[in-house]
């Protein structure tokens, strides 16, 4: 499967836990990726969620409804948030939160759903589990594990962590763009000779092999001692 050239970390704060109970969205983040690098692309807009604020939800973001009153409705800010994420696709941390505020907001005014504006939805904490089975993967385990600086979080927030879950992102995936061996255009590889005795085996230098196998020790030292070629009797 082709990469996909843009993708967008999204994040969202809300005034509780519970989209179809009531609850509403109080904020969006976006940090744009192009091509597995981290543009200056961003998108962030408090939003007035016509209701108070959770006590618990407060606690966990900062805010309440005095702070939150004199922003735009999530009306006013639509359209530039579906034109931000338009065509990409989305990774978010714990979709099924995000993804179901989303949808209601954009049902309240008859925008469809969020799936209408993008071409995928990852769910990076699934990923994670796939990645690190039996570990905790919340976004600040994340951080740990793969030396993403998350010390500026002292409380959620939708850009922020959108644009630590995209750091995140790319490190849980490094490597997977060069295993794209579909996108190969074999018509640009030279011939095989016909005759293959005449292949010339060329042997590693020491200092290749030394190379290597400092890669060798890097990647299981990142995979905490999984990898294959350690575990295999």
């Amino acid at each position: 499967m082709p990469t996909v050239r843009r993708q967008v970390a999204l994040d969202t704060e809300t005034t509780g836990m519970f989209a179809d109970r009531g609850d509403r969205l109080i904020s969006v983040g976006c940090v744009e990726i192009e091509e597995r690098k981290l543009t200056k692309r961003t998108f962030y807009q408090l939003i007035n969620p016509e209701r108070e604020v959770d006590e618990e939800a407060a606690r966990i973001h900062g805010y309440t409804w005095d702070k939150l009153k004199g922003q735009p409705l999530f009306e006013d800010i639509v359209d530039d948030f579906l034109a931000f994420i338009k065509g990409s696709e989305l990774l978010i941390h714990n979709a099924e939160f995000d993804v179901g505020f989303l949808d209601m907001e954009l049902g309240r005014l008859g925008r469809g759903k969020l799936a209408d504006y993008c071409v995928n939805i990852v769910d990076t904490l699934q990923l994670a589990k796939t990645l690190r089975p039996g570990q905790r993967n919340n976004l600040d385990a994340l951080c740990s594990s793969y030396g993403v600086n998350n010390t500026d979080r002292t409380l959620h927030g939708a850009l922020i962590d959108a644009q630590l879950l995209a750091q995140v992102y790319l490190a849980m995936t490094r490597g997977q763009e060069s295993l794209d061996i579909a996108s190969v255009d074999v018509s640009t590889l030279p011939p095989m000779p016909k005759d293959t005795s005449v292949l010339r085996v060329v042997s590693a230098s020491d200092e290749e092999l030394a190379a290597h196998a400092e890669t060798m020790a890097k990647i299981d030292k990142e995979s905490k001692g999984q990898t294959v070629w350690t575990t295999a009797d």
